[in-house]
Order: structure tokens, then C-alpha cells, then sequence
């Protein structure tokens, strides 16, 4: 009964979600890579049709001549054990917050969890189930419609990267106002905000790129297998600066800044090696040493006149020219 019980286990083990399925010399060949003493067709045939009756989860169809056998797709997620709430809760949580970041054949994989898991908290009455209610990630910036990006493009994109393989491709480049093909040797994504930046190189480049996913119009994966630049890591690459759109290299930030703008800086670090000093005018002299960026200067920009830079010099007179040139439009 033990070796029985566990030999449908296994079985149930293998049969995978519609439109997938699986016949029973496939799983024959399965199990005898699992080194399981193998049970002959019949048997196996009898303990399908005994879980069958089991789970209604389980189907069987025709395919040239064979019965395949699957999970159906709208039955949610056959579970041994049931899905309990916290798990519930992650499912429903990375649903939210990961749907850009997965490939989309991982996302639609994961569809039945997602859907047994809502399921599961709306019809719970544990605490979990109103965690939902109680929870929101808003943006620290001011909230944006994400681009449009064409779903067959984005599907490409991301296969390619998940094959390890170039393609081809048709770019709006916004400098030139106009679209160019190019062979693109993708290396990784990053997401910031509204905006999914590719890194990759260009034909036969070694120079790394960040192009804007939704200015792609067009993607064609290819049979070429990608290469890595040598020396290229993708946490070195943003720890340099290069996503926050370098402009040179480190400087040393001064700053007198606001009350208001200290405590924000108390709380909230813009580095490790920040200092602010009371003044006596009732602001302080903010200092710290910095990847010099134009992230840099657009946040620094949203204080707008709660700040006043005092060094780098460069770096203050170029913030007097762009306040001049503010002023000049509103008068």
C-alpha cells in the first residue's frame, strides 16, 4: 500500500498544467530517470484513472494516438498541502509588485498560484486576508503613467535575455528623432520608476548602453548566443553611477540647507559620509562626497530654494544660471 501510495505520488508529481501534458511512456522514461522501480503501462494507466477520481484537477486527453494527461489551467493549483494564508499573501504581494520584472512565460506560469492565492484570501477570515487593505507602495517621486510597450516586443526582449541570445531590432533613438535597427546583445534589466532600461551592447561594441524598453518598436530573437564584455558586473555598473546618468567623476557636495531639508537628511542619508553642521542663521552647512550625476541634480533641484549650493564652484554656478533662466520665464 506505502510503495503504491508513493509511486502515485511521483506520478502526480509530473503531470503538468494545461496546455502542457504528458503521456504515459513519457512518464514511464521519467520515473526511470528518477530511478524509481518502474510499474508497467497498466499500472500506471490504473493509478491515473484511480487519482482521477481523486482530483478533479486531473484530465485526460487523445494526442496522436496517446492518452496525455494534464492539470487543467482554470482549476487553480493542485496543493498537497492546501496554500495557507501568508503564503496567500506572498503570491498575492509579488503578483503586484513583480508583474514587470518576470519574464512573461514565468508570470503566466505562476497565474494558477496567483489565482488559487486570491481565492484563498477572499474567502479567508484570518488576519492575513485584510492585510491586503492595509498596505500601499507609492512612489517617492511624482507618480507617472508607465510608457506603452508593445507586448510581443517586450515578450522578445525578455526571452532573448532569458536564452542568452542577441536580436535584432528597430529603436526610436530620441536624439536623432528617428528609428534605427540594430543587432542588440542584451546583458540585463533594470526598472526605475515608470522606465525598464536594457543593458546590453550594440552589434559588435563593447561599450555598454542603456536603452528605454518602450522606444523598442520591434525585436527579433536570433540564434547568435549573447557574450559579456570583459570586466562588465552589473552591481559595479550602477555603483559607478551609470544609471543615475554620469557626469563626471566623484565631488565634494556643500550645501546650506533649510531646517526642514536637515531633518530630512538626518532621517533619510544621501551617503555614508554626510555631515550637517548647526549654523547660526538657522540652517545648516550640509557636506558630503559624491558620485557626481544628473540624478544628483534633479533631486537637488526639488528643494528648489530650501538650498544653496556653495561648492563644488562649477556646480553652483551652474545651478545660478538654471535659476536665472527660471526666473526669466516667469517674468
Amino acid at each position: 500500500m506505502a510503495d503504491a501510495l508513493q509511486r502515485q505520488w511521483k506520478i502526480l508529481e509530473l503531470i503538468p498544467r494545461f496546455p502542457n501534458s504528458i503521456s504515459i511512456n513519457s512518464i514511464i522514461t521519467r520515473l526511470e530517470e528518477q530511478q524509481i522501480e518502474l510499474p508497467t503501462y497498466r499500472t500506471i494507466q490504473r493509478d491515473l484513472d484511480t487519482l482521477m477520481g481523486v482530483f478533479p484537477h486531473l484530465k485526460n486527453e487523445k494526442k496522436e494516438g496517446a492518452n496525455c494527461w494534464y492539470i487543467g489551467s482554470d482549476d487553480g493549483v493542485l496543493e498537497i498541502p492546501k496554500m495557507e494564508s501568508p503564503t496567500a499573501l506572498a503570491f498575492y504581494l509579488a503578483e503586484k509588485s513583480l508583474n514587470t520584472q518576470l519574464p512573461p512565460n514565468a508570470l503566466e506560469h505562476l497565474q494558477p498560484h496567483f489565482g488559487t492565492a486570491q481565492k484563498l484570501l477572499d474567502k479567508s477570515s484570518s488576519q492575513y486576508a485584510t492585510w491586503r487593505d492595509k498596505v500601499r507602495v507609492l512612489p517617492q517621486t511624482q507618480q507617472l503613467i508607465p510608457p506603452a510597450i508593445d507586448p510581443l516586443v517586450l515578450n522578445n526582449i525578455y526571452k532573448s535575455l532569458l536564452d542568452n541570445c542577441r536580436f535584432e531590432c528597430k529603436y526610436f533613438a530620441r536624439q536623432s528623432d528617428q528609428y534605427k535597427s540594430y543587432l542588440v546583445n542584451p546583458l540585463a534589466l533594470i526598472f526605475r520608476g515608470t522606465v525598464t532600461y536594457l543593458v546590453c551592447t550594440i552589434k559588435d561594441y563593447t561599450d555598454i548602453r542603456l536603452l528605454s524598453l518602450h522606444r523598442f518598436v520591434e525585436a527579433i530573437p536570433t540564434d547568435d548566443p549573447r557574450t559579456i564584455p570583459t570586466g562588465y558586473d552589473l552591481d559595479r555598473y550602477i555603483e559607478e553611477g551609470h544609471v543615475d546618468f554620469l557626469v563626471g567623476e566623484y565631488i565634494d557636495l556643500e550645501m546650506l540647507i533649510d531646517e526642514e531639508v536637515a531633518i530630512h537628511l538626518r532621517e533619510s542619508l544621501l551617503a555614508e559620509n554626510q555631515q550637517i553642521i548647526r549654523q547660526d542663521n538657522e540652517q545648516s552647512l550640509f557636506k558630503a562626497h559624491v558620485r557626481d550625476t544628473g540624478q544628483l541634480r534633479w533631486w537637488l533641484l526639488g528643494f528648489a530654494d530650501q538650498i544653496e549650493i556653495v561648492s563644488p564652484l562649477a556646480l553652483r554656478e551652474e545651478f545660478k544660471q538654471k535659476t536665472l533662466a527660471m526666473a526669466n520665464k516667469y517674468r
